[in-house]
């Protein structure tokens, strides 16, 4: 009745009350595609009605309304050749299944950007530009904007893996992780490869990867430069039987981290890399040495080095394990968290039976990581963590984030407010022996023990110059992206990571060679 009246935003708000009750409501959604195509927002009508008609392919008004929107369509040949004009610019904008925080801006994006907004205005239909488009804005770091083009582009062509990929990741990134999962999982019921463009690099790495959040997979997409290394993608999935045709790769690359959750795909990451005879960086067999729990074990042996004494436990015995701590050797302050949690999500500090009985009320996960508290306060009252990069055997200082809090999160601490302490990072950097007089000796043991070729380690020194470790693991987040001006020394130390996980896939490449010659 509203819409028949031209009582517009009357109709835009019942239609949103309506969709909010029932979010796929396909008589919902058609009104709202045909109360957009009034707005004039064509490519938002055109992917509702097509998401319709993917709902309810006999749906009695859908297919009318989309012959409308379709017929505003002004010339889907010059539309094509503005989108090939911008492709032609930066052919990375068409590759969906990088990291969106990699994404960087390059020389010619305001005119890419202008050629897809012209390919938008000409063939409102054409997912492809929304979802270039949607790249381009990140690489602005637009990320409202970029989730808006890629919503967008999934309407146009629900089938669109790369599409739901691109989509999901930047939902990820705003920590919308019920949307993101969704989409996550869109798109791998329709492709498990994801191809990077050819641009003549001079090696190829297939990246296994487990399926779901980015979180729980190594970002090699800030690690290298794709001009010169090209990554593909294998995420795998079940259903092996259903995998695509792999592209040329000179290297594999197992991108899993050590969750629990991860250990069907690590299965079956292990059969595949059982019959391939390609180089493997990061055998899967290794992960579980990097549990919380099993970490103390893995690294017995390392000299002057600890790591808090961790338990795993269910829901049932957690509750008998923080009413009689000294029963397991521990006492309180203790640490808790889920399994499988990073970021600190879900870890608190608990002083004592109470707060332990107050946080098994407001989390219902059914299996956690208890540890000992070690308070690592330095002798001014603040508290460092150190993060360790091992490629190859060999430790490269990344970050020092210092904080007058225990939990640390880099993102979050005040590095960038106090001189002193980048001065303190940058000295790190630049002499990490300073902090770990056996930084050489220490961090080799550690990578032997390990035994992947490529983690980081979160750490601090303790009173003896010695070390404690918080965690490990080839999944912590490294990259070279914070502002060159607040950070120069950044980008002086941290390259020469990624230098050395180039040499570390040439390696792995030239001894497959000189192998297969002999």
């Amino acid at each position: 009745m509203a819409e028949r009246e031209h009582r517009w935003i009357e109709s835009f708000e019942l239609c949103h009350k309506a969709l909010a009750l029932s979010p796929q409501d396909p008589d919902a959604l058609n009104l709202l595609g045909r109360l957009c195509a009034v707005a004039a927002d064509l490519p938002r009508a055109i992917g509702l009605q097509r998401f319709v008609l993917k709902l309810a392919p006999s749906h009695a008004k859908a297919p009318h309304d989309l012959a409308d929107a379709l017929a505003a369509v002004r010339s889907a040949d010059d539309a094509r050749n503005a989108y090939d004009a911008a492709i032609a610019i930066e052919p990375d904008i068409a590759c969906h299944h990088r990291l969106p925080g990699a994404l960087n801006a390059f020389v010619g994006i305001d005119r890419a950007e202008e050629l897809l907004r012209r390919c938008v205005e000409l063939d409102a239909s054409f997912a492809p530009a929304q979802a270039a488009l949607g790249n381009v804005l990140m690489r602005r770091r637009l990320i409202a904007s970029a989730i808006e083009a890629y919503s967008i582009a999934v309407l146009l062509d629900w089938d669109c893996a790369e599409a739901h990929l691109g989509l999901a990741g930047l939902l990820e990134l705003a920590h919308d992780d019920s949307a993101a999962l969704r989409h996550y999982g869109e798109a791998f019921a329709r492709k498990q490869v994801y191809v990077a463009p050819d641009r003549g690099a001079v090696r190829r790495v297939l990246v296994l990867k487990a399926p779901g959040k980015a979180l729980y997979n190594t970002a090699l997409d800030f690690l290298i430069n794709h001009a010169r290394t090209a990554l593909h993608a294998l995420y795998v999935a079940q259903d092996e039987e259903r995998l695509q045709a792999l592209p040329p790769y000179d290297v594999l690359f197992c991108g899993l981290d050590e969750s629990e959750s991860s250990d069907p795909c690590a299965q079956r990451c292990l059969r595949l890399i059982a019959s391939d005879p390609t180089p493997v960086i990061n055998h899967p067999r290794h992960l579980q040495k990097l549990r919380r729990s099993q970490l103390r074990a893995t690294l017995a042996n390392v000299a002057d080095c600890a790591v808090p004494f961790t338990i795993r436990t269910d829901r049932d015995g957690v509750g008998h394990l923080l009413a009689s701590p000294d029963a397991a050797g521990l006492e309180y302050p203790l640490l808790i968290r889920p399994v499988d949690t990073h970021r600190g999500d879900g870890l608190e500090l608990l002083s004592s039976a109470a707060d332990a009985a107050s946080y098994l009320t407001r989390f219902a996960d059914a299996h956690f990581n208890v540890s000992a508290f070690v308070d690592y306060r330095s002798a001014d009252g603040f508290y460092r963590k150190y993060r360790v990069v091992v490629v190859d055997g060999k430790p490269f200082a990344y970050h020092l984030g210092i904080s007058e809090h225990w939990m640390i999160h880099y993102v979050t601490s005040p590095m960038a407010e106090h001189a002193w302490m980048r001065a303190e990072e940058e000295r790190f950097l630049r002499d990490p022996e300073s902090v770990f007089p056996a930084w050489n000796a220490t961090f080799g043991v550690i990578a032997d023990a390990v035994g992947l070729d490529y983690f980081g380690v979160d750490c601090t020194r303790t009173f003896d110059d010695g070390i404690l470790v918080f965690e490990a693991g080839p999944a912590m987040l490294v990259h070279c992206v914070d502002s060159a001006e607040t950070f120069p020394y950044k980008y002086r130390y941290v390259p020469r990571i990624f230098d050395a996980v180039e040499r570390l896939f040439d390696r792995a490449i030239s001894q497959q060679r000189r192998f297969a010659r002999s």
